[in-house]
């Protein structure tokens, strides 16, 4: 009968073990894809407010949409995703470069002078 609550006790502990190392890769993964929105998010404002303060195709603009898109690049890297600020959702693809909406803005410097 011992015998038998120490193998159930040894089970019970083989298996919480196994589930503490199996969940622990995922929370892991989750803190990477809120640093990464978190980056996305920062990197997006400031790409606003670049167009906002000297238009969509200002010098200022155009660096920081590059620096915008490298935050994806690396995002998608780690976290094998990038975080689309406008729709506030996660996508698989990599491709910001077709799908994100740039026009999202109605701040744009350039379009109030027209």
């Amino acid at each position: 009968m011992k015998h038998m609550r120490l193998g159930n006790a040894l089970a019970a502990f083989a298996l919480a073990g196994a589930l503490i190392l199996a969940t622990t890769p995922k929370a892991h993964a989750d803190d990477g894809r809120s640093k990464c929105q978190s980056r996305v998010e920062r990197a997006n404002q400031h790409y606003r407010d670049e167009v906002r303060n000297h238009g969509r195709h200002s010098e200022q603009a155009e660096k920081a949409k590059s620096q915008l898109t490298s935050v994806w690049d690396r995002c998608y890297s780690q976290a094998h995703g990038w975080y689309d600020p406008n729709r506030h959702e996660w996508r698989n693809d990599r491709d910001w470069d077709r799908n994100y909406n740039w026009d999202d803005d109605d701040h744009d410097r350039d379009r109030d002078h027209h």
